[in-house]
């Protein structure tokens, strides 16, 4: 089982000692992963945890506040129940001052947006986004760097347990492979689901008012053979270009398929790497990757369940 270590409030660090049950879910689609622990009743834990992190040796997997201290009674025994995010959520909670920046860069990003929240980028950069960047009202520092990393680099950020922000996402090497004859990471279950109502077959553009619809960008995903599912985009009213046609196609083909494994301890350290399958049954499955992890433990034992979605878009 991970182990884990409660932070005061006054800054005192400790072992979490009897632990009775954890669950931490990963997702790439989502900032920040969760994490729920129960334990046996700590008047002391009650009142005075403030952050908790998650180890699996000595590898971080997990490090955020506390977002609920509950404890539950049932007949005579009492136990507490924590729940955390990880440190995207300090993004996600805090409203950013808006203005508008020209020509900013990542480290003007770090410092007014990551730095006061403990962050740190991963990576430097030095080459500015060259053009207008607006901060609206309303919007959080998670939301800034969103923008900013999908303006200059076309990526989602990601952060990850050790306090660092990749700019460009998930970049792990090379490939998990999973497999139930021995020559991979090892499953005991699987669960494909191809969901065919959720495939888009084409795009439609058009770039002028005064024009039809007359672009298209088609789905060439195979699985979307035989299907007719169409939606419109107005480039000219709505500022888009051919990229929104072909992210609407990415995210219907991501969405109709899910491949859930089930594999014994923590795989959370495996979120966003792509990944093949050697099925007995099904064959070799490739182009797809990592996008959730969901891992529990209890009295049991401990267990992952992975979650593995197409790699990438197919459109034409």
């Amino acid at each position: 089982m991970l182990r884990f270590e409660i932070t005061e409030k006054g800054g005192r660090t400790y072992a979490l000692n009897g632990v009775l049950t954890v669950a931490l879910d990963c997702d790439c689609a989502v900032p920040a992963d969760s994490l729920t622990v129960t334990c046996p009743y700590n008047s002391r834990l009650r009142l005075h945890a403030d952050r908790i992190a998650a180890f699996d040796g000595d590898k971080p997997v997990f490090s955020g506040q506390l977002d609920n201290i509950t404890a539950v009674k049932r007949g005579a025994g009492l136990i507490l129940r924590l729940n955390a995010r990880s440190l995207a959520a300090a993004l996600l909670d805090n409203e950013a001052e808006p203005l508008t920046y020209r020509n900013p860069t990542a480290s003007l990003i770090e410092r007014r947006h990551l730095q006061p929240f403990g962050l740190r980028l991963a990576e430097s950069d030095t080459i500015p986004y060259y053009d207008i960047f607006r901060i609206k009202k309303g919007m959080s520092h998670w939301q800034v760097l969103r923008g900013f990393c999908l303006n200059r680099y076309l990526s989602e950020p990601r952060v990850t347990a050790d306090g660092r922000v990749w700019l460009h996402g998930f970049e792990q090497p090379g490939v998990a492979v999973f497999a139930d004859n021995g020559s991979g990471i090892p499953y005991h279950s699987l669960h494909e689901s191809l969901q065919r109502h959720r495939l888009l077959s084409e795009v439609r553009l058009k770039f002028s008012q005064t024009n039809t619809y007359g672009s298209s960008v088609k789905n060439a995903n195979p699985d979307a053979e035989g299907i007719t599912r169409v939606r419109y985009v107005n480039a000219a009213e709505d500022k888009t270009t051919v990229s929104t046609a072909e992210k609407m196609l990415e995210n219907s083909n991501r969405d109709s398929y899910a491949l859930r494994l089930c594999s014994v301890g923590c795989r959370s350290g495996l979120l966003g790497q792509s990944a093949r399958v050697r099925d007995s049954a099904l064959g070799e499955l490739n182009g797809l990757f990592v996008a959730r992890v969901r891992y529990t433990a209890d009295g049991s034992g401990e267990k992952s369940e992975i979650t593995l979605k197409k790699e990438k878009v197919l459109c034409g």
